[in-house]
């Protein structure tokens, strides 16, 4: 029949994307040089490990989560609103941040144990527990319980229990606010504030 749009036969196995599918977080992007570096880490732990490296992560998405606001369907302008309030009245220098090891998170789906570097550093901390107070005095949640700051390297099956890396030291100059599109694996970096 002409006009008939054909579907074909994997019309019932496409990708969904979540039903909420827009997620934003407070976070720190690693620059062009130091993601080569964890990146070339990784290559390492992959081959050390006999990891597959089919659940990577990008290394333009390479971060280290400091406060999550939440799944939405849509971005929620009042929480955009409040965050980008909160992320402005951060008053900080900048800091170094030392990755010195590397562990398995647990939880995940089957196969999806996050593979972590663990981060170091009193700056750390300190702008965590800062961006908390500033989020709550803009009435979103600041303080959701215990931060281990680290860095997604990739997910995987097995469990990697901790151990010591050269440690990879860079100073931290700069946070975001991230929209992550969730299933598209993209990250929209929403707005960008300088530690001084």
């Amino acid at each position: 029949m002409q006009g008939e749009l054909n579907l074909g036969d994997n019309w019932q196995n496409r990708p969904k994307r979540p039903a909420l599918q827009d997620r934003l977080f407070f976070g720190i992007m690693l620059d062009p040089d130091m993601q080569e570096i964890v990146d070339a880490c990784r290559t390492g732990v992959i081959n050390d490990h006999g990891l597959t490296r089919k659940s990577l992560i990008g290394s333009c998405r390479f971060h280290i989560s400091l406060h999550h606001l939440g799944d939405h369907k849509r971005v929620p302008s009042p929480i955009l609103f409040a965050a980008k309030r909160a992320g402005s009245a951060v008053s900080t220098p900048p800091f170094e941040v030392a990755l010195r090891s590397l562990k398995s998170f647990e939880g995940g789906g089957p196969g999806r144990k996050p593979l972590v570097l663990i981060g170091e550093g009193e700056g750390l901390t300190r702008l965590h527990t800062i961006l908390g107070a500033c989020l709550t005095r803009n009435g979103l949640p600041g303080n959701r319980g215990a931060f281990t700051p680290h860095l997604t390297l990739l997910y995987n099956s097995r469990t990697i229990s901790e151990q010591p890396i050269e440690p990879i030291r860079f100073v931290v100059r700069d946070f975001v606010l991230i929209h992550s599109k969730r299933g598209l694996s993209e990250y929209e970096i929403l707005q960008r504030w300088t530690l001084h």
